[in-house]
């Protein structure tokens, strides 16, 4: 997800689905509109017997990540700074 200053708001793009896009205030926000997006997909390509893309079939959005000790401490002290979960400032500056 990407931030749009044009837009001021998130953008969730699914390469898969040929780049089907959807928005949202906050991450949150986009990242449940991009699964609501994705199942309306999904039952679409299911009803009409078309292919589903592999990759919306096995990526569940979740990531276990190991990480040194001084690096989670630092992230989690920005994300206090910033008054976001650790989660949220990592989704964040992966997509920046």
């Amino acid at each position: 997800m990407l931030w749009s200053d044009e837009d001021e708001c998130f953008i969730a793009t699914l390469p898969e689905w040929q780049n089907a896009r959807t928005h949202g205030a906050t991450l949150e926000e986009a990242a449940k509109n991009a699964r609501q997006v994705l199942e309306m997909l999904i039952a679409s390509a299911q009803r009409h017997g078309e292919r589903i893309p592999p990759a919306a079939r096995r990526l569940s959005g979740n990531l276990r990540l190991r990480l040194p000790v001084l690096l989670h401490g630092r992230l989690a002290r920005e994300a206090e700074r910033e008054g976001v979960s650790l989660n949220q400032w990592i989704v964040s500056k992966l997509a920046g």
